[in-house]
């Protein structure tokens, strides 16, 4: 398997030490498993200390021989406990740092008593916000692999397309997109940094069960398969007019493209095929528009705008009080980075921030319609990296 090269780690410790070097913040110690896989280019249970200057140490608590096989940080050092670092550090010659950054956006407050305990910092500060922002901008090596996630993507929405027919399940249709994406080497996992926002690929939902709103903050909902996590597929008969949403991450060397498609056998209700049109024009609309340094907030007022001159409005991006509030996010490592495309997002698109764009709309008892498409921000302009044709109706 491929490691994250050398210089690519260095150049995110390099930005968050230069982070931390403006701050007064001695250190970060990173524990969460995405973060993690960032600055290390591997998940191991532990945890990784990048000081303000030198070589950051990661500490190691289970099978250190893999690990180190895995990452090409120069310091890996077995830890079986918390209560073993307060050691390490004074081995390495940091003692108790002052100020130490934690993700305190993630980590659980047991751990981070513990920690806190263990090492005697002067005062814990929120590293999150500043792994976060440095994370958004991609290096042309991550955007490769970006570039390699939205591919798979593609060839999960064809599979759909070929499989798709009368009388299945919307869970027969997930698991066969499932197996396609599986094989050409999907992990299975989508990794999501909200509190609780537990999902399952995406949503491959129908008719009025897309449009019954669930617990994962997403336009569309679905039962699922049992109320232990009552969203996306279930077992829902797919029927003919029905419109069929196609919502999923494609996860490729741990980083996501993001892409929907509206299918349907035979041909959608005419309201429904206006309003997916509408969703094209807002998406195309909208690629128009973004340039380097345009705030999310006026794209999202944007697809607002388009939304409402067609009269649609109300049903954009859910319906009454049960509407998203965004049409786009960033992705990356986990599906729901930023920036987020909110209506009040002050967010602004540079280059390197990959993204996903969705405009949807709901109408409920009825169902879902609407595209997604993933994307990254040149310096030139928006580049589409999703590819997948927008043709609704198809025959099964």
């Amino acid at each position: 398997m491929e490691k994250t090269p050398r210089e690519e780690l260095a150049r995110r410790t390099g930005a968050l030490q230069a982070h931390m070097a403006s701050e007064g913040i001695d250190g970060a110690l990173i524990a969460q498993n995405a973060d993690l896989y960032y600055f290390t280019g591997t998940v191991p249970q532990g945890w990784l200390f990048i000081p303000a200057t030198g070589e950051p140490i990661l500490f190691v608590r289970k099978n250190i021989n893999r690990v180190t096989g895995e990452t090409l940080l120069e310091r890996v050092v077995p830890a079986r406990s918390p209560k073993d670092l307060a050691a390490l550090f004074s081995d390495y010659g940091y003692g108790s740092p002052k100020r130490l950054g934690m993700e305190l956006d993630v980590l659980p407050v047991n751990q981070y008593i513990r920690l806190e305990a263990v090492l005697k910092p002067a005062g814990v500060v929120d590293i999150s916000p500043a792994v976060q922002a440095i994370r958004a901008i991609k290096s042309e090596y991550e955007i490769a692999i970006v570039r390699d996630a939205a591919m798979l993507a593609d060839t999960m929405v064809a599979t759909a397309r070929r499989i798709l027919h009368e009388g299945m399940t919307e869970v027969e249709l997930a698991a066969g997109i499932e197996k396609a994406a599986r094989v050409k080497g999907h992990p299975g996992l989508v990794r999501m940094r909200a509190f609780n926002a537990e999902m399952y690929w995406g949503p491959v939902v129908s008719g009025p069960d897309a449009a019954e709103p669930a617990f994962v903050d997403t336009t569309e909902g679905g039962r699922g398969t049992s109320l232990a996590l009552p969203a996306g597929a279930g077992f829902r008969i797919i029927r003919r007019g029905d419109p069929v949403i196609v919502d999923m991450a494609a996860t490729h060397r741990g980083y996501n493209a993001d892409i929907t498609r509206t299918l349907c056998l035979g041909t959608l209700a005419e309201k429904h095929h206006r309003a997916f049109r509408v969703s094209v024009e807002i998406l195309e609309a909208l690629e128009d528009l973004i340039r380097p340094g345009i705030s999310t907030g006026e794209i999202y007022m944007e697809a607002e705008r388009i939304a409402a001159e067609n009269g649609l409005k109300d049903h954009f991006m859910g319906y009454g009080r049960e509407k998203a509030g965004f049409c786009g996010h960033g992705i990356g490592i986990e599906l729901d980075e930023p920036p987020v495309f909110t209506r009040n997002g002050t967010g602004n698109l540079e280059p390197g921030i990959t993204f996903a764009l969705e405009p949807k709309f709901t109408f409920p008892g009825e169902g879902i319609v609407g595209v997604e498409d993933s994307y990254v921000m040149t310096g030139k302009g928006v580049e589409k990296l999703t590819r997948s044709s927008y043709t609704v109706e198809i025959s099964g």
